[in-house]
């Protein structure tokens, strides 16, 4: 069976640490766990993971607060763990760290979140394509959120006065607006 290679973004907790923990289970595989620091106890416990048949583990450093972490991780799994290819890509390292009303979040909110989850995500995006092209199938699995949404709408049921309701993780919503298709 030939070998997948996975690589999952945000991969010491959460979602991403779920997933991460799925496909190591599976039998010849190969998971990058994209992480901030791999120093972190978070990090270091991935190590201890069971895994299947054939299927081995390679920690990165990807923060997505530093501009050339995408394509130095692009960099080191060439030229370390001679990858040159990843079949999946699971885009799933983002913040959402202000949960405020519109009418309260602050144009630095905004920004930091900008930062990461749009100007992160375009920077991954890119420094990966060129990596995910090499694959005979690849993939480009983005992880969201309805946070993502400044308003939610009502099911028929829960009607109110007003049919609309503010999300109050404004500083969220506006970094999650890119297109990720390549034409």
């Amino acid at each position: 069976m030939a070998e997948t290679i996975v690589l999952i973004t945000g991969a010491n907790r959460g979602i991403g640490r779920g997933l991460l923990e799925l496909y190591l289970a599976r039998p010849n595989h190969t998971v990058i766990a994209a992480v901030r620091d791999p120093r972190h106890a978070t990090a270091q416990e991935l190590a201890s993971l069971p895994r299947g048949q054939g299927t081995s583990l390679v920690v990165v450093k990807l923060d997505l607060t530093v501009p050339t972490d995408p394509a130095a991780a692009v960099e080191a799994l060439a030229t370390k763990h001679a990858i040159d290819h990843v079949d999946i890509l699971v885009a799933n390292a983002g913040i959402a760290l202000k949960w405020v009303k519109v009418s309260e979040v602050t144009p630095d909110d905004v920004q930091r979140h900008v930062d990461v989850n749009v100007y992160g995500f375009l920077r991954l995006f890119q420094a990966f394509l060129p990596v995910l092209k090499k694959a005979k199938d690849p993939k480009w699995v983005t992880i969201g959120s309805s946070a993502a949404f400044l308003t939610v709408r009502f099911p028929a049921t829960l009607q109110i006065s007003v049919n609309f309701i503010p999300m109050k993780n404004a500083a969220y919503a506006p970094t999650k607006l890119v297109d990720t298709t390549d034409s």
